[in-house]
């Protein structure tokens, strides 16, 4: 797990902090490392922890970065500047507004010290504010600590400017207009509007185009276990995952109900398979049990490559029967079309 930014370790070949006053606190982090150095106070308690690598280790550029895990709020996220506070709650004026109805109006801080260290504190809100499953007045915050903001599941993570940037891209992609009002993903009007062009396209051009069904796995027991609130919220939850996991021209197509269809272009079927693969581990290893405890999602997939002027139903007809094949298998798993 990486660790926060902070003053140089006492070592000859420990790596510098790079920060700059008015940009995202960043640091440089190596691809292999080697000792971790921890600092404690006089009372013995971790205050600080850093690895210490060679200044050659090939190294990228990471920023700490605050962003929602689940529920309706799912990828809305905020960096964190330099010696700046971030509020987290309702209010318009906040830093990072969340919608839950359990989180208040001015709910918590956030703020970057001058040494770096990154800190949360509750601002007297009626829910509470927790680090980790314990609740806090005010704790230091590690990456990869779980954050309880009201009803709210947050993360702090170190991403890259890259990573940061495909979720801007998301996030962006989710307020378009016309979009399916629980998902966020394109409604099936797309199929009639949008496709038709994208198969002259990769006709034209000899790209190939394949296209991915997913469903989610037992959902109507999701509906009969835990409500249609939580199925609503599995459904909004899957869909962030997906569109994270494609790239920001690909269509991702709220087919009905709890199917989902992408549409990936320059991709033939083995390309299309990987995606398929990524976006299934990535559901099945997401942290439901935040959306409501001993939840468990996973989904399954089916692929096809399209034909040259094959029709389009009957180009995802065969998607369609790739994915029963994969449920029969026994779900969670992507399965390709044989002919």
């Amino acid at each position: 797990m990486p660790f926060p930014p902070g003053p140089k370790p006492p070592a000859d070949d420990a790596e510098e902090l790079v920060t700059h006053p008015e940009e995202p606190v960043v640091r440089r982090v190596p691809a292999k490392t080697s000792d971790v150095a921890t600092l404690a106070d006089n009372d013995g308690e971790i205050t600080r922890r850093m690895r210490i690598v060679p200044r050659s280790a090939k190294t990228r550029v990471e920023v700490p970065t605050l962003r929602v895990v689940a529920g309706r709020d799912m990828l809305s996220y905020v960096t964190l500047n330099g010696s700046e506070s971030v509020i987290l709650g309702r209010d318009e004026g906040a830093g990072m507004i969340l919608t839950d109805a359990l989180v208040s109006r001015r709910h918590a801080r956030v703020t970057v010290n001058d040494d770096q260290t990154i800190a949360i504190q509750d601002l007297g809100s009626t829910n509470g504010t927790s680090v980790n499953g314990k609740p806090i007045d005010r704790a230091f915050l590690l990456p990869g600590d779980h954050l309880e903001v009201g009803g709210v599941s947050l993360r702090l993570d170190m991403l890259s400017l890259e990573e940061i940037e495909h979720i801007e891209n998301v996030v962006a992609r989710l307020k378009q207009q016309n979009l399916d009002p629980l998902t966020g993903l394109l409604t099936r009007a797309w199929l009639d509007e949008e496709l038709p062009p994208l198969l002259d396209k990769c006709q034209r051009s000899g790209w190939p185009l394949s296209c991915i069904f997913f469903d989610i796995d037992h959902f109507k027991q999701v509906n009969d276990r835990f409500g249609h609130h939580i199925g609503d919220d599995v459904l909004v939850g899957c869909s962030r995952l997906m569109l994270y996991g494609v790239r920001d021209n690909d269509a991702c197509v709220r087919y009905g109900g709890e199917e989902i269809v992408m549409f990936l272009a320059n991709a033939d079927h083995n390309a299309a398979v990987e995606v398929g693969e990524r976006v299934r581990r990535e559901v099945q290893g997401h942290d439901w049990s935040r959306t409501a405890p001993g939840l468990k999602v996973t989904v399954s997939a089916g692929v096809a490559q399209w034909r040259a002027r094959e029709p389009a139903r009957k180009w995802m007809a065969r998607a369609d029967v790739a994915l029963f094949a994969a449920k029969r298998a026994g779900r969670n798993q992507v399965s390709v079309d044989p002919t």
